[in-house]
C-alpha cells in the first residue's frame, strides 16, 4: 500500500514546499472535509523527477497557478496547469507601491493586509472561477498555488474552508501553517525579492511572514463588506447557490 493512502495533512517533496492537504478539518454542516480532493502548495517548478512520481501517485487532475503572468513564464510548472493570476490593485493597474516607505516589521504585515484586501476586490472572479471548478467532479482533484503558498492560495483556501463549514480559528489554525513548512531557500530568495524593490528589512521579514491576525482582518472585511464567504462567492465571485451546494456535497465526508 502507498503512504499516500494514509491521509496527511502535508506532503513532502524534494523541490517543492508547503504542499498541504485541505481534508480533515471538521464541518459544522456535519462531517469533514474530505482528504485527497483539494490541496495548497508553494510553487511547483522546482520539483524533481522523484517529486513528479510523487505527484503523479496524487492522482491530481487539475493545477490552478494563481501567479502573475511574469511569474509562471519565468518559472513554469513543470506539469499542465491553468493560469489564474489573482491580482491585487498593484498588479492589476502595474503600479509599483513605495516600498521604501514601508520601515518597521509592522508596516510589512500591514502591506501585506492590503494587498490581500485588494485581491478580495480585483480577484473576485478568478477567485470564484478556482472554487468554483471544484464542484465538477472531473475536475478533482485539484491543487492550487502561487509562488509562496501564503497570501494568493491562502485566500482561496481560507473561502472555501469557511463555505465548507470550517471554524474561522482552525482556518487560521491552516493559514499559519506556512511558517512551518515554507522552505528556507523559499525564504531567502523571497526577502532577496523584497530588499531588491528596496523594502528594508524589517518591513520585509513582516510582509514574509503568515501571522494569525492578519488573515483575520481580512476575514472579519470579508464579513462586514460581503457578508461572508458563500454571500461573496455568490455576489462578486460570480458563483450561483448550485454550485455551492455541488461543492459541499462534493467536498464534505
Amino acid at each position: 500500500m502507498s503512504e499516500l493512502s494514509t491521509p496527511t495533512r502535508t506532503i513532502e517533496f524534494e523541490g517543492a514546499t508547503n504542499f498541504r492537504d485541505l481534508g480533515g478539518y471538521a464541518s459544522r454542516r456535519g462531517g469533514a472535509v474530505r482528504w485527497g480532493r483539494v490541496y495548497r502548495a508553494a510553487a511547483l517548478h522546482g520539483m524533481t523527477p522523484n517529486d513528479l512520481d510523487r505527484f503523479a501517485e496524487l492522482g491530481i487532475t487539475t493545477v490552478y497557478d494563481l501567479r502573475s503572468e511574469m511569474e509562471f513564464t519565468d518559472e513554469p510548472d513543470p506539469v499542465p496547469s491553468i493560469s489564474v493570476p489573482i491580482l491585487g490593485r498593484y498588479m492589476a493597474n502595474h503600479e509599483r507601491p513605495d516600498f521604501a516607505s514601508f520601515v518597521e516589521h509592522d508596516h510589512g504585515v500591514a502591506f501585506m493586509r492590503d494587498m490581500c484586501l485588494n485581491m478580495l476586490h480585483w480577484g473576485a472572479p478568478e477567485i470564484g472561477s478556482v472554487i468554483g471548478s471544484m464542484a465538477e467532479p472531473e475536475r478533482l482533484p485539484v491543487v492550487f498555488h502561487c509562488t509562496a503558498g501564503k497570501d494568493r492560495t491562502g485566500i482561496v483556501a481560507a473561502i472555501l474552508l469557511e463555505v465548507l463549514g470550517v471554524d474561522r480559528e482552525t482556518v487560521l489554525d491552516d493559514f499559519e501553517l506556512t511558517n512551518r513548512f515554507r522552505g528556507p531557500q523559499e525564504e531567502s530568495a523571497a526577502f532577496a525579492r523584497m530588499l531588491g524593490h528596496g523594502m528594508p528589512p524589517e518591513a520585509a521579514a513582516g510582509a514574509l511572514g503568515a501571522p494569525r491576525h492578519m488573515m483575520g482582518d481580512v476575514l472579519e472585511a470579508l464579513d462586514a463588506e460581503y457578508g461572508g464567504a458563500e454571500a461573496y462567492l455568490t455576489g462578486p465571485a460570480g458563483l450561483d447557490q448550485a454550485t455551492i451546494e455541488r461543492l459541499r456535497e462534493l467536498l464534505i465526508d
